[in-house]
């Protein structure tokens, strides 16, 4: 090969690993720090019951945008075409039988509704992300049990405007949000009926 070419290949390459936008990138299941989500010290009661977890929705007011980098200006942001809620819905899912729940679609006993109010990252000098979503937990009739907010966020360094970084950044904080959700005594009553 000629040394154009090869140029040619290694700016390629490099626009490749760190490009200069980073729009309707795909979402991406990457926890760092906290892979799974945990009932604590929970009663075993908890864990018998049947949960069906409805679609979530979306209250956010800019659906595509999941991050900002506020290293300079102008600010650099992040977005997403994917479903935001879907995603969040399926990952909860997951980390609700990671972490011991029977998650079942149908025959259920309870039924966990939930609204993704916040799903974002902020960079500065590290990466902070920041997942809220508001819950409900209704009986299998429809009946509510128990309305409340569930919320993780997490803190990690890394290089400037990746997307590895804030795929690492949202996962971990959705982690710790249903962690909080399954440790929450008001939560837990609701699901065992006690």
């Amino acid at each position: 090969m000629n040394k154009r070419l090869l140029l040619a290949l290694a700016l390629l390459v490099g626009c490749a690993s760190h490009p200069t936008k980073l729009e309707n990138i795909p979402l991406v299941w990457k926890p760092e720090k906290h892979p799974n989500a945990s009932a604590g010290a929970a009663s075993s009661d908890l864990f018998k019951v049947k949960i069906k977890v409805a679609p979530m929705t979306d209250s956010r007011k800019d659906a595509a945008l999941i991050g900002e980098n506020r290293e300079k200006q102008p600010v650099r942001t992040v977005t997403t075409s994917d479903n935001v809620a879907q995603f969040v819905t399926n990952q909860f899912k997951a980390l609700l039988s990671t972490a011991g729940m029977t998650v079942v679609d149908s025959g259920e006993s309870v039924v966990i509704k939930g609204d993704v109010q916040q799903f974002f990252v902020t960079e500065t000098e590290d990466y902070v992300g920041d997942v809220r979503l508001g819950i409900t937990v209704t009986d299998a009739s429809g009946k509510s049990l128990w309305q409340g907010t569930t919320a993780g966020s997490s803190n990690r360094m890394g290089s400037s405007y990746r997307a590895d970084n804030y795929y690492e950044s949202l996962s971990d904080a959705l982690s710790v949000a249903t962690s909080n959700l399954l440790q929450n005594q008001g939560f837990q009553a609701a699901v065992t009926h006690k």
